[in-house]
């Protein structure tokens, strides 16, 4: 049996693939989770709610980054000319610099309503996050560039070292007395040391900028304007996955008080284990569908994907299920326990989540446009059943967990009426 499994994944580049972004991942995770639980007992209740809030925050913001990195990963994986493809990919690196250093800006100078908003206690946490997105964005572009390559075991060392670097740094500058600020600003140099491995590994595969191009210019629309509408997919598809995967955690923060969210915030850390341990399947499946294969070829891809997602997803949430206050207190600690029994309902509205940004980037991956149309009124529906209810705590996760669902039959659905009508038209093209 092992011997035949064995057999298996050396002759499935595809399944090999996985298991090496899995393996780099699961130990990314458990670095990136042990963030949280490090600093949960270095910082009292308060701050721990404000770095978590701080982090979804800077999740959300990277949102563009994770657009244009997966712009990106499609280009390097379908271009067929080096030149055209490495300009595209330069170019487009320009876009991510741009608007980072205008949001930093915005915040800068508006970071105050912020601060009102989530009742923080001081504005310099939006503004150390900002620049955390900036130093995010030469590191983004590396790793997808090596991701449309395949190479995964360097995507995955890069994000080793990154996720490490952030822990130590992190705790050391909240220990010194940092709190807050000093938690995120762990995070900006972390990324920094990750670039600089991603850059040098790139380099040798064919990372560099083309001639006659100056990364001080304004990005070129001419050769980015091939790509915008996608780019625009891209967004729509992974704005509202990572929307979902987190909103439940600004719903809490804004309608609670500091001790409930900082509670319920260690609730969600460990509940969205399963949506960060299932999201390389989707990034492993991204660079292997290609728009110019088969059907029946990525259909199989995207079957093997599900498989991999729901057997590891499955497996976790039936362990949160029947250890959850057991697991919370060896994560987060006992005073987190308080809402252990959200656990499971929270972490079955995350694999759902995580099926969903399976099948989202499945449809992005082919350009199938469609798909935007569904995302849009699935997250209208689960932003309108938080809207109506979230007096209490399981009312909000009652609605993200139903909210989810009804978009993942919505994009089932979609894709059954689609094949029948693209079916329909086969047939009718068929002369006798």
């Amino acid at each position: 049996m092992i011997a035949k499994l064995t057999k298996q994944i050396r002759s499935s580049a595809f399944l090999r693939h996985n298991i090496i972004f899995l393996f780099g991942s699961v130990a990314v995770g458990v670095l990136n989770y042990a963030y949280y639980p490090i600093l949960g007992r270095l910082l009292d209740i308060e701050a721990y709610g404000e770095v978590q809030a701080i982090v979804s925050l800077f999740l959300q913001l990277n949102i563009f980054l994770a657009v244009l990195g997966q712009v990106t990963v499609n280009v390097v994986a379908n271009y067929k000319d080096d030149a055209d493809r490495e300009r595209v990919v330069y170019e487009l690196e320009k876009l991510g610099l741009f608007m980072s250093m205008a949001g930093l800006v915005v915040v800068a100078l508006f970071g105050w309503k912020l601060k009102t908003f989530f009742n923080f206690t001081s504005v310099w946490p939006f503004i150390v996050v900002m620049i955390a997105v900036v130093a995010s964005v030469p590191l983004a572009f590396r790793s997808a560039f090596l991701r449309g390559h395949k190479k995964f075991g360097a995507v995955s060392l890069a994000n080793v070292y990154g996720a490490a670097f952030k822990i130590v740094l992190s705790a050391a500058l909240v220990w010194i007395g940092w709190s807050t600020v000093g938690a995120i600003f762990g995070l900006v140099i972390a990324q920094l040391i990750a670039f600089a491995y991603a850059a040098a590994v790139a380099r040798k595969i064919g990372f560099t900028r083309p001639d006659g191009v100056s990364l001080h210019s304004l990005p070129n629309w001419k050769v980015l304007a091939p790509e915008v509408r996608y780019g625009l997919l891209v967004l729509c598809g992974s704005l509202t996955v990572t929307i979902l995967s987190s909103i439940d955690i600004f719903v809490v923060k804004h309608f609670f008080d500091a001790t409930t969210a900082g509670r319920y915030a260690g609730i969600s850390t460990v509940a969205r284990m399963i949506f960060f341990l299932t999201a390389p399947v989707a990034q492993v499946l991204l660079p292997s569908v290609k728009i110019h294969a088969s059907a029946t070829q990525n259909r199989n891809l995207l079957l093997k994907s599900l498989a991999l997602v729901t057997l590891l997803g499955g497996i976790t949430w039936l362990a949160f299920v029947l250890f959850a206050n057991k697991i919370i207190s060896i994560l987060m600690g006992h005073a987190f326990t308080t809402y252990a029994h959200l656990l499971g309902k929270l972490s079955l509205a995350m694999l759902v989540i995580s099926v969903l940004n399976l099948l989202v980037s499945y449809y992005v991956a082919l350009r199938r446009y469609g798909v935007a149309i569904v995302v849009i009124v699935g997250a209208v529906i689960t932003t309108a059943l938080l809207a109506l209810s979230h007096q209490t705590l399981d009312n909000i996760v009652s609605s993200l967990l139903y909210g989810s669902v009804s978009m993942l039959g919505l994009l089932v659905l979609w894709d059954v009426l689609t094949n029948f009508k693209r079916m329909r038209e086969s047939d009718g093209r068929i002369t006798p």
